[in-house]
């Protein structure tokens, strides 16, 4: 997972991405995208696509996702 970190970062309308590994080993992602279609074109990025169709090979249960949509505004925005 961290090796997707530096390259989405550079992908056009990522805003802020982060991983975070919890003291009890599990991870947290938090990440905020321009628009919908930026994130919906990172979703098709064919590295994390992989990582995807495989993600039950590296982790030891299903991920859980949540998904929200910012209200407060965005700085430089």
């Amino acid at each position: 997972m961290s090796s997707l970190v530096e390259p989405t970062r550079k992908e056009d309308g990522n805003l802020e991405y982060h991983l975070h590994e919890q003291p009890d080993g599990r991870f947290f992602l938090y990440e905020v995208w321009r628009s919908q279609e930026d994130l919906d074109r990172h979703n098709e990025y064919p590295p994390l696509r992989e990582f995807l169709d495989n993600i039950l090979e590296y982790l030891e249960e299903a991920p859980e996702g949540y998904f929200d949509t910012m209200t407060s505004p965005y700085p430089g925005w």
